[in-house]
């Protein structure tokens, strides 16, 4: 007997819609069936170790209210790129998988109205509330507008590999902001009342990027920006940061430059003690790929053991998954040197 609650395939053989896994061996019996992928859209996420080789996104998404189109936007864009067959699942697969499945047929060329009912024909049930329903249309705006039909991953956010939870890499506030449209800027932020005590709203590129981050469950924020950059924002970065993390650390490094020795030892001190206190942290330099690469190979050879080439291939291929990119070797192929010279942890 199948220990796969509410499972059907929307696309067969590509993508279906599940319940949370609750018994210990529908994740197994998941992988027997051949499914390479699993997405979590509920705020708990199966342990990494019933995970076994699934590639998995912990997308955590809000239920019975309207979804930001940038957090659905994260993961289409998962859907569009991780190995297939992928599975879908929230809590009872029915509203925010219902979402999800309709949003990825939305990026597939379908209008929202059929999408939705598709995915109610496939999965009876699915998308049962007003707002749920509301949050395809809006996507299906936000998608045909005018940012990049790649499907590229919201602000450059990804996990920086499948080995741990806890560091992710991402681009600085507004890097990316020219590919999202108005709507999409919109949904991604709830706008409050103006005063001394919250931001003007014509920050909304910063507002976007932290109401996005605060949403995957980030706590801790590595920022890699050097003044120069920090002094592209109309606002004090780094004292924005200070209101919305519990802890920020800035250690600047030139943008086309190879860090030195000690830059980095900062940089990964400050991702040892995240992962030490469990909080998920976001490494973030101006793109996204060059800088913030480095960082996450170095954390990959000193937190895994990986060696340099593997390390930088881990970031390149995972980033991709996700619809970010990641260039370990931006700055030249120094960079192997440089992480070479990290120690391994044994």
């Amino acid at each position: 007997m199948s220990e796969l609650e509410n499972f059907s395939y929307l696309i067969p053989g590509e993508l279906a819609g599940m319940a949370y896994p609750h018994a210990a061996r529908a994740l197994e019996e998941l992988a027997e069936l051949g499914f390479r992928s699993v997405v979590s859209l509920s705020r708990r996420a199966p342990p990494p170790e019933a995970l076994g080789s699934l590639v998995h996104l912990h997308c955590p998404l809000a239920d019975f209210t309207r979804i930001p189109s940038v957090d659905l936007l994260r993961a289409v864009a998962f859907l569009d790129r991780a190995p297939r067959p992928i599975a879908v699942h929230g809590e009872g697969g029915v509203g925010r998988t219902g979402v999800v499945l309709a949003c990825r047929l939305v990026s597939l060329g379908s209008s929202a109205a059929n999408a939705v009912a598709e995915v109610r024909r496939a999965r009876p049930g699915s998308i049962d509330d007003p707002e749920l329903e509301a949050s395809v249309e809006e996507f299906e705006i936000f998608y045909r507008s005018d940012h990049d039909q790649a499907t590229p991953a919201p602000f450059n956010f990804a996990p920086a590999s499948a080995l741990d939870r806890v560091v992710h890499g991402a681009e600085r506030p507004g890097f990316g902001m020219a590919m999202w449209s108005a709507s999409g800027i919109r949904s991604s932020i709830v706008p409050p009342p103006i005063s001394a005590a919250n931001p003007d709203p014509s920050d909304a590129p910063v507002e976007a990027w932290l109401g996005f981050m605060a949403r995957q469950g980030v706590r801790e924020v590595l920022c890699l920006l050097d003044e120069g950059e920090l002094a592209l924002h109309r606002i004090p970065l780094l004292g924005r940061y200070q209101r919305e993390f519990l802890r920020v650390t800035h250690v600047p490094l030139e943008g086309g430059a190879i860090p030195t020795a000690e830059s980095l030892e900062r940089a990964l001190a400050a991702l040892r003690r995240a992962e030490a206190a469990a909080a998920p942290i976001v490494v973030h330099c101006a793109s996204g790929d060059g800088r913030a690469g480095v960082v996450l190979a170095a954390w990959l050879r000193a937190r895994h053991g990986l060696a340099p080439e593997a390390a930088i291939a881990a970031v390149r291929e995972h980033a991709r998954y996700f619809g970010a990119r990641r260039e370990p070797l931006k700055a030249g192929p120094a960079v192997r040197d440089l992480l070479a010279s990290v120690p391994a942890q044994g």
